[in-house]
């Protein structure tokens, strides 16, 4: 499994490309990069690049934080959660009380 992922690529006139991974120190990196007219008129320069970095302590909170904006009022949130671990390949256990 990769730790790194791509979140944007997007290609035209401007271009932008986010990835987001976690580090060998195992914080959170969400790294972006802009291209184009746009960044030469706002920026005078060729590219604009940025970082976003969330500690490894926090990474739990942030899990908890994208899980609730993900799911908050969704009576389906167990299942739906499940598939999209099941599709990624990512291990998980469910059980239940019949």
């Amino acid at each position: 499994m990769t730790n790194v992922i791509r979140l944007v690529d997007a290609d035209g006139t401007d271009q932008r490309h986010i990835t987001a991974e976690i580090t060998s120190t195992g914080d959170l990196l969400l790294s972006g990069q802009d291209l184009g007219p746009l960044v030469r008129e706002v920026w005078g320069d060729s590219d604009y690049e940025y970082w976003l970095t969330v500690p490894a302590s926090e990474k739990d909170r942030v899990l908890l934080m994208l899980l609730e904006i993900a799911y908050a009022g969704d009576e389906q949130a167990v299942n739906k959660l499940r598939e999209a671990l099941d599709s990624r390949g990512i291990p998980c256990k469910f059980d239940s009380y019949a």
